[in-house]
């Protein structure tokens, strides 16, 4: 009876500590995120040149797509954020 008790307490430690990986690794996965996408709008705001604004662009729809296949977002949320800064970078021209 104490080895099974044991192993619940070793199985409910290991799951706890890759839940905490895990959420670590999703917070830098949405840090990058936030970062590329203020990145992008200081250059809008900034009237930075139009080739800048677009590299910003491509990498911020890089990393959202990313973020989706990896399921820290879901793929629609991704393609709204992609598809408003879009817009935010057309309105800007």
């Amino acid at each position: 009876a104490l080895d099974v008790y044991k192993r619940q307490i070793m199985t409910i430690s290991i799951s706890h500590i890759n839940q905490i990986n895990k959420y670590n690794v999703n917070l830098s996965i949405k840090t990058a995120i936030k970062s590329s996408i203020t990145r992008l709008r200081n250059s809008i705001s900034a009237k930075a040149p139009t080739e800048e604004t677009d590299k910003l662009l491509r990498d911020a729809s890089q990393v959202l797509d990313r973020a989706a296949k990896k399921n820290v977002i879901h793929k629609n949320n991704a393609s709204r954020k992609k598809s408003r800064l879009q817009q935010l970078v057309n309105k800007s021209k």
